[in-house]
């Protein structure tokens, strides 16, 4: 790719990155949340019970775990997620949305209307994969498509780093442990 190409699809995707944070910005400011707020809950709402923590949702939106952490407590007293302790290590605490955490990320992503997204995902999943590698950044992935992903039969599936069965749903969902296969 020459470099104006390479100049014109960094602006696209300044100016898309820039146009979705506005509508999320917009969106969390209608709801009475902030913008980290609603980024946390999106986060929640994809991630898998190996992702699902204070230091994972950090790694992912690249802020401090303690920005983190304050905002979990407001949203764990407005009632969007709850915050479980870990039964193998007391020291982990793993975070899941709550019925208005989940109705808040369903309001969202019907409020930013992606048209035509569906068209684009094989080629943003490749672009995405491939920066990621690059610059040696965590892929953030779904299992489905992790080098770890083991499948010993139809429809079933185990985390080759954990060793546990991971179900259909399970898959689908973005792990931080994720290396593309």
């Amino acid at each position: 790719m020459g470099e104006s190409n390479i100049n014109a699809v960094s602006q696209w995707l300044e100016r898309l990155s820039a146009l979705h944070r506005n509508l999320i910005r917009k969106f969390a400011t209608e709801e009475g949340l902030q913008f980290v707020h609603v980024e946390i809950l999106q986060y929640l709402s994809v991630c898998n019970r190996y992702s699902d923590t204070t230091q994972a949702i950090s790694d992912y939106l690249g802020q401090t775990k303690g920005s983190i952490s304050q905002s979990l407590r407001i949203l764990e007293e407005k009632k969007f997620v709850k915050r479980l302790q870990d039964t193998a290590d007391r020291r982990v605490f793993h975070l899941s949305l709550l019925p208005k955490g989940i109705a808040v990320t369903s309001r969202m992503l019907e409020s930013i209307q992606l048209d035509g997204a569906d068209k684009l995902e094989p080629q943003l999943k490749d672009l995405l994969s491939s920066i990621q590698k690059k610059n040696e950044l965590k892929g953030f992935g779904t299992c489905l498509s992790c080098r770890f992903n083991q499948s010993p039969g139809k429809n079933q599936f185990v985390c080759g780093i954990t060793k546990e069965k991971l179900s259909l749903e399970d898959v689908k969902k973005i792990c931080r442990e994720h290396e593309a296969s």
